[in-house]
């Protein structure tokens, strides 16, 4: 898709992997991407597998791919910085979260991330969507809110869910929630009350599980879902420069974290 491709941007030795959500592309994290480059770090704006094509390459999905490009992603990184920040919107909060707990990173960003209650909430049904997939092998998105705030560029998502990718999506969400107690590196969640897609519920949740002594939340007041597009972007990404220049401030004289 035009505008789908992924983006990296050449910096100091702090790494920032950005992490896009379900049927999302990197563009939705291009912003912030941008604002950690005038900053000076490094940037890798990764593209999942299945996404930023055509929808119906999503049938096939399997969240142990996204997992593994994501990785992928983290050692492209790793063997150019000093240390690495993971950062993901929505499904790619939970990548995030989850690589975070097995791999060494300076802290984690998760915005939007769904959690054990927006799992719980899909409910049983889900189990049974791969027979439903062939009946209906796409479930329409809710169209913008009227009083939604202009976009800064055009949205490059899918129009639609991949029906049989929906189990996937669930899977990784379960394994995230999975491991937040094993999570003990920095975490900043970020959140909009007005998330008509994950509901807010889900910020508090992960917050309490988390097994970090280091973690803060940021509450959104008049944003959507992407809140990296939202007219709240501006004092997120000041809120995300502060939180990566808070705890890396030994890297830039040559000293990494303990551990990474």
């Amino acid at each position: 898709m035009p505008g789908a491709e992924p983006f990296f941007f050449r910096g100091d030795s702090i790494g920032a992997l950005l992490i896009h959500g379900f049927t999302g592309a990197p563009k939705e994290m291009s912003l912030l991407g941008e604002a950690l480059a005038a900053e000076g770090h490094t940037v890798l704006g990764m593209r999942l597998p299945q996404h930023g094509t055509a929808a119906e390459d999503m049938f096939r999905s399997d969240w142990r791919d996204w997992y593994a490009a994501a990785l992928d992603g983290y050692h492209l990184l790793r063997a150019q910085c000093e240390t690495v920040f993971l950062m993901g919107l929505s499904m790619g909060g939970a990548i995030a979260l989850r690589m975070s707990a097995d791999y060494p990173a300076a802290g984690v960003v998760a915005l939007s991330t769904p959690s054990q209650p927006y799992h719980d909430r899909m409910g049983w049904r889900v189990n049974f969507i791969g027979l439903l997939s062939y009946l209906q092998p796409y479930v329409g998105k809710r169209a913008p809110a009227p009083d939604a705030a202009p976009r800064p560029h055009p949205r490059v998502a899918y129009s639609a869910y991949p029906t049989r990718a929906i189990p996937q999506f669930r899977a990784i969400i379960r394994e995230a929630a999975a491991v937040l107690p094993r999570v003990t590196v920095p975490v900043l969640l970020a959140h909009s009350r007005g998330d008509r897609l994950i509901p807010a519920e889900n910020m508090p949740y992960i917050f309490a599980h988390l097994g970090s002594a280091d973690k803060e939340m940021l509450w959104l007041e008049k944003s959507d879902h992407v809140i990296t597009e939202d007219c709240e972007r501006e004092p997120l990404f000041a809120k995300i420069n502060a939180f990566v220049r808070a705890r890396s401030a030994t890297v830039g004289a040559g000293n990494p974290p303990a551990g990474c």
